[in-house]
């Protein structure tokens, strides 16, 4: 009977981490075109910027997840990462980039590991939250 009520909660909290991981990746992305519009940012930059950028934003998406789901933090903090991964690479595909180069492969690590440790980070908050009540 509980499994049957978690899988509902579990996508339910992953649905919560994905909407603070996109809205985390618009402030970012916003900031960093901000930054581009009053520096001028050598063209050779952007992309390590971007992938700055994103790997940041999966930080709360990763946070939300496993601070909501309360276990398995960085598991599910890596899934996040590989999720929105998952989304760029299908989001490049449709642009017509049909290669996976090595940048596409540090960008998915960065993504996931940034993901995990806000999963870490998430678990690690709940657990404070509650000892301190």
């Amino acid at each position: 009977m509980s499994a049957e009520r978690g899988a509902p909660r579990l996508a339910a909290h992953a649905l919560a981490g994905m909407v603070s991981g996109l809205a985390s990746a618009f402030i970012l992305f916003g900031l960093v075109a901000a930054v581009c519009c009053k520096v001028d940012i050598p063209p050779h930059l952007l992309l390590p910027l971007s992938t700055v950028a994103v790997s940041f934003a999966m930080l709360p998406a990763g946070l939300v997840f496993a601070a909501l789901h309360g276990e398995k933090g960085m598991l599910y903090g890596l899934l996040m990462g590989a999720m929105f991964f998952v989304a760029l690479w299908i989001a490049a595909l449709a642009q017509g980039q049909t290669e996976f180069t090595s940048l596409s492969a540090v960008k998915g690590v960065a993504m996931m590991s940034a993901g995990a440790i806000g999963g870490y980070l998430g678990i690690a908050l709940r657990e404070r939250r509650r000892r301190i009540h």
